[in-house]
């Protein structure tokens, strides 16, 4: 199976949902909000690989990011690779290692409880240091209810010629539809944070 067959043969849960183009932003909201979760192959020996390229863009992340999203993950990939000490080749078959991002989005609902536990009606009696009583109802719960959308990140990296997935990072967060992707790389980074080689001077 070809690299690019490992790629398209991803599959999304049933909760997984496209929005149309119109939503022009994916961004997780705050970097520090981000979760983030890595593996890879432990018989990788990732010093050894010296070279990487940037597999072609899923069209798929198109429905969901602009092209200025688009550019900013591609420069922090590439950027986050060059800091760790390998070199960007354009050509697919003279690199070691393959670099894919993929964007996935998810409705989400977040229940909120708040107690007054004086209730509607009711109040407290007596001294804060003696014993007490409540007149009313003993409680009062509110629910509040908020719909967000979760945005998920996965950054695979593939060896090009055992063409196998050596390693992937995956941030997941709360998506911020208004600031135009300026924590992207931000988030990459925190993404890379677990890659097993670190930067290098």
């Amino acid at each position: 199976m070809s690299i690019f067959a490992i790629i398209n043969n991803k599959k999304m849960t049933k909760k997984i949902f496209l929005l149309p183009v119109v939503i022009l932003f994916l961004i997780i909201s705050s970097c520090s909000s981000v979760q983030v979760t890595a593996d890879y192959d432990k018989d990788a020996n990732f010093s050894d690989y010296k070279t990487f390229t940037l597999l072609p863009w899923n069209s798929h992340n198109d429905s969901i990011v602009s092209p200025f999203v688009k550019q900013r993950i591609l420069d922090a990939l590439k950027d986050e690779m060059l800091k760790r000490g390998y070199f960007y080749v354009a050509d697919l078959e003279k690199a070691e290692l393959g670099v894919n991002s993929y964007v996935l989005l998810r409705e989400k609902t977040d229940y909120q409880y708040y107690q007054d536990y004086y209730g509607p009606y009711g109040y407290y009696y007596g001294s804060p240091w003696a014993w007490g009583g409540y007149y009313g109802n003993p409680y009062n719960t509110t629910v509040q209810k908020r719909d967000y959308i979760e945005g998920t990140l996965i950054i695979d990296i593939f060896d090009t010629k055992e063409k196998k997935l050596i390693w992937q990072g995956i941030g997941v967060g709360e998506v911020n539809q208004n600031n135009g992707g300026k924590n992207v790389g931000k988030t990459i980074s925190k993404i890379f944070f677990k890659y097993p080689v670190k930067y290098r001077n």
